[in-house]
């Protein structure tokens, strides 16, 4: 009874702060990982960075509309307290406290909660996520909030502004629970956690089991797990892409477009391929994209990880060359179309029109850098300038669209030539 008293003394020193305990740091240091994202970004999709169910950690600690999961933290603190002993709880509640600054540091706004309330927040929100997380992998289903709250929170945790350090969450799992042979790594089970979102079923097996990268906290998971298998290719020249046609018109030019199964959502690649066997001298350009399953967390989690490389990896911003490429190539609804036909989107929004206007407002606001896509899109600007590849994709598609249509193009053209040849010989002859 004595350590239940103890253990929820804890609740007692864990107030609910209404106001705005924040201040801009002005000069983040080495730590900082952890960023709110500048208004300018924020006008053009609110919703997009902010919370709608859970706080975790500082940034939007305290919000009124987000206080009713304060009472499901509560719960999940006592399903974890059964797990644990009193003793290791104050133990790692003391590592905290002596890594409370190295924890502010990574933050690029300062809070000015006072110290206890500080630590408590922090060791109530890792409680809570590795909780979660556990009861996910080891309990199947067995979570104490029904699944649409849980998908909910999964796409809460994965926002920029909502995130304590990664290696508190791991370091306390490990702390309260030492590794034995077969047992998870808390990478394996954050990775396990978030499986039910879209874009991580881009991940493959290879992936789930690849050694553990460094991570910065859970938006920085997502990315890493996005680009862990991408390797650029070598480029000529590094430099920002223009003037690109949508990808409607590179078809018209007779650009061929094919959807790819493929570990990395951005292995973009042009190669040269011959379409028909019983034709071999019109060999033809292809764009080869990676197939991109898209639903209602797409855009929030791009725009969260473009953020996140805007100001954490301004060279090696991969999702936002992806973003703006994709941007380029998609203008209206018919570009969609197009690329969901050749097997590139999936579309699980349910309208071509919305996912053309998510990719025509994804770049805004957002700082355009070196490409890692360059050279493949000057390869494509070159095929879209050359202007015999518009008269192959016109000759292509009105007299060798399939089989038939050419054979009897060809057979036409022999009789044309055998009756001009015929013409010029009793031309001679008289």
């Amino acid at each position: 009874m004595a350590e239940n008293d103890h253990r929820s003394s804890e609740w007692s020193t864990f107030g609910i702060d209404q106001e705005n305990n924040l201040e801009e740091v002005l000069e983040p240091g080495p730590n900082c990982c952890i960023y709110r994202v500048p208004q300018y970004l924020r006008k053009i999709n609110e919703e997009a960075y902010t919370p709608s169910l859970i706080s975790i950690g500082p940034l939007h600690y305290g919000r009124r509309e987000l206080m009713r999961m304060e009472n499901q933290k509560r719960r999940y603190w006592s399903k974890f307290d059964q797990r644990v002993n009193a003793q290791k709880l104050e133990e790692f509640k003391t590592y905290i406290q002596s890594q409370e600054q190295c924890i502010r540091d990574h933050y690029s706004v300062s809070s000015t909660l006072p110290s206890l309330e500080y630590v408590a927040m922090i060791l109530r929100d890792a409680v809570f996520i590795i909780e979660l997380i556990m009861r996910k992998y080891y309990d199947t289903c067995d979570f104490l909030l029904k699944p649409p709250l849980v998908i909910s929170i999964k796409k809460d945790l994965l926002l920029l502004e909502n995130q304590i350090p990664y290696f508190v969450l791991n370091n306390l799992y490990t702390f309260c629970f030492p590794s034995r042979e077969g047992d998870p790594s808390f990478f394996l089970l954050s990775l396990n956690f978030f499986y039910g979102i879209l874009i991580f079923k881009q991940l493959s097996s290879s992936t789930l089991l690849a050694e553990q990268p460094e991570v910065k906290h859970f938006t920085d998971l997502l990315r890493v797990s996005l680009v862990m298998k991408f390797q650029p290719a070598v480029q000529s020249k590094a430099d920002i892409i223009y003037d690109l046609p949508t990808a409607t018109k590179l078809n018209e030019s007779g650009l061929k477009f094919k959807g790819i199964e493929d570990n990395c959502l951005f292995d973009i690649s042009m190669v040269k391929r011959k379409p028909k066997k019983w034709l071999p001298c019109f060999e033809v350009n292809e764009l080869q994209i990676p197939r991109n399953e898209i639903d209602d967390s797409t855009e929030v989690l791009l725009r969260n990880l473009m953020a996140l490389e805007m100001f954490h990896y301004p060279t090696q911003s991969h999702i936002c060359n992806y973003a703006f490429l994709m941007d380029y190539l998609i203008d209206t609804v018919k570009d969609v179309d197009l690329l969901a036909e050749k097997g590139i989107i999936a579309n699980y929004v349910g309208d071509n029109e919305a996912i053309a206007k998510m990719f025509n407002r994804l770049c805004s606001n957002i700082p355009v850098t070196d490409s890692c896509y360059y050279d493949v899109v000057e390869k494509m600007k070159a095929h879209y300038k050359y202007p015999w590849n518009h008269a192959k994709a016109t000759l292509k598609s009105v007299y060798f669209d399939n089989l038939w249509t050419g054979t009897a193009t060809v057979a036409a053209t022999f009789l044309l030539i055998l009756t001009v040849i015929q013409t010029i010989c009793s031309i001679m002859q008289h």
